[in-house]
């Protein structure tokens, strides 16, 4: 066909003058099959101000609002070619299936199932209500529409983008590589790392796929693997926000928020419309929260991830009843709801003390835990230890720690929650090992932290280090119960001079009868440890002596007599 001319060619030398000063006038033709939809708007406004009012530049305008993805802009241009009079038989046709289309993008899906209702059946049709069934929670007619799927690379498409909305990445993936490798000339019985080989070799139809292939592993946490398959398409588009969005947080999860901040950056709003919410969204996500309050509440609703993450920012406020409030107006149906609902509930318990929110929180780690989508990701095994941890069967809850635990090696909440269980299961080295990497000062000033490590020091011969705790504590709300806590443990391992030490100081603030006993029983360890012949035995009835000397009471004149009158015939000094 290009050999086939209507005209000869002319000697280019020849062309001179006026008619190599002619300029070529675009047609709106040119500026459509160049996606330029912004020209093509410019040109029908220009039409329109010469005269132009025929209903094919408001369908046009229409069309191009869409694609710019000005849906609302759209709606009204279609909307206005409705109330046209004697409409094209060909424009009346389309313009429900226009108008439900640009509903389901503005998010009206009620309004986009009437009007799809009465557009004529074609592939379009099946393909919106598929989606609209996803939306509105029809299974009946999603499993109808999904039947109605042909295989053709479109209906494949929303097959792929239905699974991927409902979580089934594995599934969504398949799909697209058979799409991707039906287009390629290789063989493709292979692994995936040499499919990811074949598509860095190939840069040929469906090249966008890789985007979405890409934003698949990265739902599955393979965020090195989502890098170079996205790195496919980048190396043809390297300015397209989608995937530079993708790749920052993949940076984001693979190093820090700064790397990531710095790919988005990259992005320019003055280049781009499309995608800017996004961006916004995420850069308050890359610095860890700044901003927030201003950003996050305007884009609740319009990116889905908006109200989980506000939702995750009132919680790190100790923000509950707020949290609570952002999350319950939708039925949780990804992870992260889940798993925020479940940390409320938690939070929530430990204020009120409600039974019911225990149960609820266990319920929602179990169910992510338990997922065929999550069972085997970082974070559906951090579920599982969750909800394995609240029943308190720790045993199980570090059968899945331990299979994660080399990804959270320098995770102040990791180790706190690994030490936890450690020292519910008696490995008291391991835990006390673990407590000592945590750097955050918040929680090495906690009470559960305190207790955690004074019982490892304990239980690992170290009572003095645990009486060191204590010492420093003193004043403070929780001091009781760590004297009570180091008490009990030093005198049930036998270190009987840190025992004494505890409770003598519990007899002083309590002045009960058990406290009483506990230091009496703690002394006369002391001197049993010493009528042994304990290394070190003797020091300690002497600092042990000294302290009952101190109650000054009839009672405790009855107890050091006897061991005066023992240790004056060992001659041990006391």
């Amino acid at each position: 066909m290009i050999l086939s001319r209507s005209k000869p060619a002319t000697d280019s030398r020849a062309s001179t003058g006026s008619s190599s000063a002619k300029r070529h006038v675009p047609e709106l033709e040119d500026f459509i099959l160049k996606r330029d939809y912004t020209g093509a708007l410019t040109m029908l406004e220009f039409l329109k101000n010469e005269g132009n009012t025929e209903v094919w530049a408001d369908a046009w305008a229409a069309w191009s609002w869409f694609h710019l993805g000005e849906y609302r802009r759209a709606l009204d241009a279609y909307m206005r070619v409705r109330g046209r009079a004697n409409l094209d038989a060909r424009v009346a046709d389309t313009l429900d299936m226009d108008l439900a289309v640009c509903y389901f993008y503005l998010g009206m899906y009620k309004e986009s199932q009437e009007a799809v209702e009465g557009a004529p059946n074609c592939a379009l049709k099946t393909r919106l209500q598929f989606h609209l069934a996803h939306k509105l929670g029809d299974e009946e007619t999603l499993m109808q529409a999904h039947a109605a799927l042909r295989d053709v690379p479109e209906d494949q498409l929303s097959l792929a983008s239905v699974h991927y909305l409902r979580a089934h990445y594995q599934e969504a993936i398949d799909v697209y590589k058979k799409l991707l490798l039906e287009k390629r000339y290789y063989n493709f019985e292979r692994e995936d790392t040499d499919w990811i080989k074949v598509l860095n070799h190939e840069s040929g139809a469906y090249l966008a796929l890789n985007v979405y292939v890409a934003l698949c592993y990265y739902k599955l946490d393979y965020y090195d693997v989502s890098q170079e398959v996205l790195g496919v398409y980048l190396a043809q588009h390297p300015s397209s926000t989608v995937a530079g969005n993708l790749k920052a947080c993949n940076l984001f999860r693979l190093y820090n928020g700064k790397a990531a901040e710095t790919e988005l950056k990259q992005i320019s709003s003055e280049q781009h419309t499309f995608g800017q919410d996004l961006v916004k969204h995420n850069l308050v996500v890359f610095r860890n929260g700044e901003g927030a309050l201003k950003v996050l509440p305007e884009l609740v609703d319009v990116v889905p991830e908006a109200r989980l993450n506000l939702a995750g920012y009132r919680l790190r406020g100790r923000e509950s009843l707020e949290a609570r409030a952002l999350l319950e107006p939708l039925q949780p149906t990804s992870p992260l709801h889940y798993i925020l609902r479940a940390v409320v509930a938690v939070r929530l318990y430990n204020d009120t003390g409600d039974e019911e929110q225990m149960k609820l929180a266990q319920q929602s780690y179990h169910l992510v835990g338990s997922s065929a989508s999550e069972c085997d990701t970082i974070p559906g095994r951090q579920c599982m230890a969750s909800s394995y941890f609240l029943a308190a069967q720790f045993e199980e809850v570090l059968v899945y720690l331990n299979s994660i635990k080399s990804f959270f090696v320098n995770d102040d909440t990791f180790n706190f929650n690994y030490a936890q269980a450690k020292v519910a299961t008696g490995f008291y080295r391991e835990a006390e090992e673990c407590l000592l990497t945590i750097q955050d000062e918040a929680m090495r000033a906690s009470f559960t932290y305190l207790a955690c490590l004074a019982r490892c020091h304990v239980m690992n011969k170290d009572a003095h280090l645990a009486w060191d705790i204590c010492a420093k504590s003193a004043g403070t709300p929780d001091s009781f119960a760590l004297l009570q806590l180091v008490a009990n443990d030093s005198y049930r391992m036998g270190q009987f001079l840190v025992a004494a030490k505890a409770f003598h100081m519990l007899d002083r603030l309590d002045g009960g009868p058990e406290m009483w006993e506990g230091l009496r029983g703690a002394v006369c360890g002391c001197a049993q440890a010493a009528a042994a012949g304990r290394a070190g035995a003797a020091t300690d009835l002497r600092d042990a002596v000294a302290l009952l000397r101190g109650v000054r009471s009839p009672r405790a004149d009855h107890i050091l007599r006897p061991i005066a009158r023992w240790a004056q015939q060992n001659r041990i000094p006391v």
